[in-house]
């Protein structure tokens, strides 16, 4: 083998050498292998960061089950639509194949840097990856239905690979990296977004209301903490006049008045805004008027009916009323009959004094006595019974004592008893020795 010092003959050249310079090639070879140390370096550089990228807790399928025991959700993986694995600490998104009933998945405030392994996740709807450090929208094509991501506080700076979900309509892409037009125009492929939020990027391309102008559902968008709002003269009025469906612009709504307002200012400037200005307030003024002329008229239709009502009252009252003086000469007659017949009934029921004979005074006497004893008997009796609650309610502190107040009546019949029987004797007797006279 020639070594680089001998001289190389050419084959057809006539006998010609070539001689080649030792030092130049000993510099080739030098940079070729420190080329070579460069690229084995990088090779151990990005093997070390693939090993450090997975700090934390990873996302086994054993630590999935725990966590949807402790969360009381099923342990069986495809019966779950929901799994809160916000705050775990996670690197990366992994072990989730058999979660494939999943509609929500929150993944918030986590370390995880790529978007991957949500192939069988085609129901979900909703997913939230918000502060985490994800640097590129990818590996959205199995989630078909998706119709909300969140993906603010993370380092993006291209929106991209969004046109595959044809059904998303909430995209959130606030407290990025996103500067200009290019970094927005594949927006223009994505239809279906109705609500976008990219408050607190870095835009200062103003050409970016072409993006929005050309997106047909747009009707939320929120451009607050852009450097393009103080680039944009007139920022609002243009806006809601590019955009035909605008209905919520930043932090207020666009009501249909400002958006009047605003097509007049586009066609004929100040002038005619303050012209239309002028027209709605005039509408609206004369809307409230009908609607307290309204309230009026319906006021006084209410009384008329009230007072209508009133009056028939009143004279169905003055029909119904009868002299009070043909009432008291009519009853008056009647009243003193009615006492002149009465007045003759006791006259004819009083018997005279030498037609009643002496027993039937007697007898009349005694019963009357009889009444009056009786009568006596029945007040005690009752004043008794009247204090019958007190002693029951004194019985139920001492048991004692209920005997005897439940004695106390028997005790009262028998005094009361004896004397009228001892009386009923006395007038037997009296009678006998009258009948005996």
């Amino acid at each position: 083998m020639p070594t680089l010092i001998e001289e190389i003959p050419e084959p057809e050249s006539g006998g010609e050498k070539v001689s080649i310079p030792t030092q130049e090639n000993n510099i080739k070879i030098e940079n070729v292998s420190k080329i070579t140390e460069i690229v084995e370096e990088k090779k151990q550089e990005k093997t070390v960061k693939n090993d450090t990228s997975r700090f934390g807790p990873k996302m086994t399928k054993e630590y999935l089950r725990k966590h949807c025991k402790e969360q009381k959700l099923y342990l069986t993986p495809y019966l779950n639509d929901v799994l809160y694995l916000h705050f775990k600490g996670f690197s990366t998104i992994e072990n989730l194949d058999e979660y494939t009933g999943l509609k929500c998945l929150w993944l918030e405030s986590n370390g995880i840097g790529r978007i991957e392994n949500l192939n069988n996740q085609k129901e979900l709807k909703c997913l939230y990856l918000q502060q985490n450090l994800i640097r590129k929208i990818e590996n959205l094509e199995p989630l078909e239905l998706l119709d909300t991501i969140n993906l603010s506080n993370n380092y993006i700076t291209k929106i991209e690979n969004l046109s595959c979900c044809k059904k998303l309509t909430s995209l959130c892409v606030s407290h990025n990296k996103i500067e200009s037009y290019k970094d927005l125009e594949h927006l223009i492929e994505c239809e279906s977004i109705s609500c976008l939020d990219l408050s607190n990027n870095s835009i200062e391309d103003a050409q970016v209301i072409e993006v929005f102008e050309n997106m047909k559902n747009l009707h939320v968008l929120n451009l607050m903490g852009n450097p393009v709002i103080k680039m944009i003269k007139d920022y609002r009025k243009t806006l809601t006049v590019r955009i035909k469906g605008l209905t919520y612009l930043d932090d207020r709504p666009v009501f249909p008045r400002d958006r009047a307002c605003a097509e007049a200012w586009a066609v004929g400037g100040k002038d005619a805004e303050r012209e239309e200005r002028k027209k709605w307030d005039n509408a609206e003024h004369k809307r409230i008027m009908d609607s307290v002329n309204d309230l009026l008229a319906r006021r006084d239709k209410f009384i008329a009916e009230r007072n209508q009502l009133r009056q028939n009252q009143e004279e169905t009252n003055q029909d119904n009323d009868v002299d009070l003086e043909n009432l008291e000469n009519i009853i008056a007659p009647k009243k003193d009959e009615i006492s002149i017949e009465n007045s003759k009934d006791d006259s004819e029921e009083i018997p005279e004094l030498e037609q009643v004979d002496e027993q039937e005074l007697i007898e009349v006497k005694i019963n009357n006595q009889q009444e009056e004893k009786l009568s006596i008997f029945s007040q005690k009796s009752d004043s008794e019974t009247s204090l019958i609650p007190n002693e029951l309610l004194i019985s139920k502190i001492n048991a004692n004592e209920e005997k005897v107040s439940n004695e106390l009546p028997k005790k009262v019949l028998i005094e009361e008893i004896a004397p009228n029987e001892d009386h009923k004797v006395e007038s037997e007797s009296n009678l006998t020795d009258a009948q005996a006279d």
